[in-house]
């Protein structure tokens, strides 16, 4: 009997840590132009610049879109010269002429299943359910001075997001990153701000700063001047770079 007891209030436990967590992400998604709108982004076109240091702004781009399969693409320019990445289902490439080579490199398993968490321009957690995650809410925490919610996400592979909700504004300030790989594990976060209502009426953020495990910066930020929701893109920008 006290067994049973026990399995009973830890269910009714899990229950209303799970309803806390879709409380607080429907809130996220209220707060950022409502579920309707943002079940119908397909596709996210960010430009802009990524700051190298005082008047040093190299060109990116950036595209992420869900059909008619998660695919991902980005750029980076400098001296003339730009880099690329692209995964698109379930292959990817990379593409870095700045060490004098002009071929694509293959992603390897592990770099398209890290890439594949990133690569969703509605994000992990809208309709997380259908999408085979699993949501737990943290509690609250204190970041920078700012009250924080923290909900983690975790993958049918079991890789883990986590996930720090403004309490006031309900935007996400912060994504933690962890996949574990068979031989390592992978770890990072991402601080976002500067956050705008886009043409579309979904509003996201047009800055982040990437900062490694060790809590390193990785380079400066990343600021963006435009951000188009359903763009229409051209399906060749995911294709290999071909050498000439």
């Amino acid at each position: 009997m006290k067994g049973l007891l026990t399995l009973t209030m830890l269910l009714a436990c899990m229950i209303v840590q799970a309803q806390t967590a879709d409380d607080i992400i429907n809130k996220h998604f209220d707060a950022t132009g409502g579920k309707e709108k943002w079940a119908r982004v397909n596709t996210i076109r960010c430009t802009g610049n990524y700051v190298m240091g005082p008047g040093m702004l190299a060109p990116v781009q950036k595209v992420e879109t869900n059909k008619p399969s998660i695919s991902f693409y980005s750029d980076f320019s400098w001296q003339g010269m730009t880099a690329k990445n692209a995964m698109r289902a379930d292959s990817g490439w990379n593409y870095n002429p700045f060490g004098g080579k002009r071929e694509t490199d293959p992603m390897s398993p592990n770099e398209l299943r890290s890439a594949k968490l990133d690569a969703d321009p509605q994000g992990l957690l809208f309709d997380y359910k259908a999408k085979g995650y699993t949501v737990e809410y943290l509690g609250t925490e204190d970041m920078d001075g700012s009250d924080v919610h923290k909900v983690r996400l975790t993958t049918k592979d079991g890789d883990m997001m986590y996930y720090y909700i403004d309490a006031d504004t309900y935007y996400i300030l912060k994504i933690a990153k962890r996949v574990r790989f068979k031989d390592k594990e992978e770890k990072g976060y991402t601080t976002y701000s500067d956050f705008r209502k886009t043409d579309y009426g979904i509003i996201v953020p047009y800055s982040n700063q990437g900062v490694d495990e060790n809590g390193a910066e990785q380079g400066g930020p990343v600021t963006y001047t435009k951000v188009e929701v359903n763009p229409t893109i051209e399906a060749s920008i995911f294709d290999k770079v071909v050498k000439k």
